[in-house]
């Protein structure tokens, strides 16, 4: 295995930090109340069909993650599961519910988190949240990805189901269902992603619960 980049130095970050903090204060108010209800009030909708042809795609369930019935993974936290299961001690992932909640449901169960962009290291879950604090929280998933790498520039994250809402398909199901795609994601985005997904943190594959 390659070793991970190193993180940032603290200056760097935290001049980032700095420049990013205005500019992110009014849009991510803004989006606790403009956040869209789900596909069709906001959500990118795939323009062409073959973008959301679901055959041949990676549909093994994993924990649970969205269900145990084969052909139900896919999912976001379906793969994020799964890292996080190869690095953390048992019992890995011990927790439940949508991408948005797993932040906090992590640290329930007994994992670190973090909640700021100074948390950002390789090998952890990075977590948003899409809650419009209005609507009932069922309309909402969130996203989850895994982190590869820490940059000066941003994370690079590998994830599932990151992409365009399909039409036809369940509001949860998009072009990325089933697909692992890997890309560097500048800062920005990582504290506020396509406008209205907040950043929640990030769960650490270490058990909080076992610090002496």
């Amino acid at each position: 295995m390659s070793t991970a980049p190193a993180l940032p130095a603290p200056a760097s970050r935290r001049a980032f930090l700095g420049r990013l903090a205005g500019a992110l204060a009014g849009a991510a108010a803004g989006a606790l109340l403009l956040a869209p209800l789900g596909r069709g009030r906001g959500e990118h909708v795939a323009g062409a069909a073959g973008a959301c042809d679901m055959e041949g795609r990676d549909a093994r369930p994993y924990k649970g993650f969205a269900s145990v019935r084969e052909g139900s993974g896919g999912q976001c936290t379906t793969y994020a599961a799964r890292r996080f299961d190869t690095v953390a001690p048992e019992p890995g992932v011990n927790w439940s519910g949508g991408a948005r909640t797993w932040f906090w449901n992590a640290a329930a169960a007994g994992w670190r988190v973090r909640a700021d962009l100074e948390g950002a290291r390789v090998s952890t879950i990075v977590v948003w949240d899409d809650w419009d604090g209005v609507s009932s929280p069922r309309a909402f998933n969130g996203h989850c990805a895994w982190v590869e790498a820490v940059t000066d520039d941003g994370l690079v994250v590998s994830e599932m189901n990151a992409g365009d809402a399909c039409p036809g398909q369940p509001r949860w199901r998009t072009t990325g269902w089933g697909i692992v795609a890997t890309r560097l994601m500048p800062w920005d985005e990582v504290a506020l992603r396509k406008g209205r997904y907040r950043l929640l943190g990030f769960v650490y594959s270490e058990r909080a619960d076992l610090e002496g």
